[in-house]
């Protein structure tokens, strides 16, 4: 391990000032240079999935101007036959790391914290870290969330303080995690956006979630329509006559093979049938009229 001398921000730099639990020293710490194998991965870190072609992007730049923000790791010393053998736990940085590993780049900076030992502050270095400076996904961010809230006891809006973001910012990730839990996989995955998402939310009969759920898989509904149908359904939950055609609507559904809603009011009502394109039309039209 070597010593560099001069580049150490510490871990202010890293994590936020509102983040009470972690007291950095006020001093400014070191940076050295430690053998890129033997960091170790945290198991606690959130962030499961590291894109490809985003890591060979930032190997890119690292390759051109270095690793400009050093890593920050916990110490491991474990005593062996051989005497001690010392490791080093990956608490914030992993992007950086593994960028580094595909350059096959022997050493990296590194910001040595001796005392972090206790293992909840491990978790919250490493939730806080990609809630603050990495794009998880929307699933990520929501457990991530939720881990933050149940496991350190905080409000939302303490969540939110802790990676800069509104209260309200934070309790619609969350809610995410009310999702059944192959929806959340396809959140996962990048099958549905974050958008159709919140806006299945809406719909608390699990056969309706599921019907508009497949019609966004299948390209039938688009974002902004599978918005219109959450705030439309969201807006006849209120009303007690719309009960009534709950089961109207499903049978319709279901012959036309394709979404289609009951509007009714004091003077009537109308009849709102979705379809994505001509083709998905003309199969319609045949439909009603044999």
């Amino acid at each position: 391990m070597k010593k560099l001398f001069g580049l150490g921000k510490g871990l202010n730099s890293l994590i936020p000032s509102g983040n009470k639990n972690i007291r950095p020293s006020e001093a400014r710490e070191s940076v050295f240079y430690v053998e890129t194998h033997k960091i170790k991965p945290n198991p606690k870190q959130p962030r499961k999935d590291f894109d490809k072609k985003g890591l060979e992007d930032l190997a890119g730049s690292i390759k051109k101007y270095g690793i400009l923000q050093p890593i920050l790791v916990a110490k491991e010393e474990s005593d062996t036959p051989r005497g001690l053998d010392v490791q080093y736990l990956l608490l914030a940085g992993e992007r950086r790391w593994r960028a580094a590993r595909l350059l096959n780049l022997p050493q990296v900076p590194v910001i040595i914290k001796d005392s972090v030992g206790d293992e909840k502050i491990k978790l919250e270095l490493a939730l806080v870290e990609n809630l603050q400076r990495e794009d998880l996904n929307a699933m990520e961010e929501s457990e991530a969330f939720g881990r933050l809230q149940k496991d350190f006891n905080l409000t939302q809006k303490e969540v939110g303080e802790r990676v800069g973001k509104s209260r309200e910012a934070v309790a619609n990730s969350i809610r995410l995690l009310e999702l059944p839990s192959d929806i959340k996989e396809s959140l996962r995955a990048g099958k549905i956006s974050r958008t159709h998402a919140r806006a299945l939310l809406a719909f608390k009969d699990e056969g309706k979630q599921r019907e508009i759920y497949k019609q966004i898989l299948s390209g039938k509904l688009v974002t902004k329509e599978t918005e219109q149908v959450a705030a439309e359904h969201s807006g006849k939950k209120n009303k007690k006559t719309d009960g009534r055609f709950k089961e109207l609507e499903k049978n319709l559904s279901g012959t036309l093979g394709t979404l289609v809603f009951v509007k009714n009011s004091d003077k009537g009502g109308r009849i709102v049938i979705k379809f994505a394109d001509l083709e998905e039309l003309n199969k319609i039209v045949k439909n009603i009229l044999d």
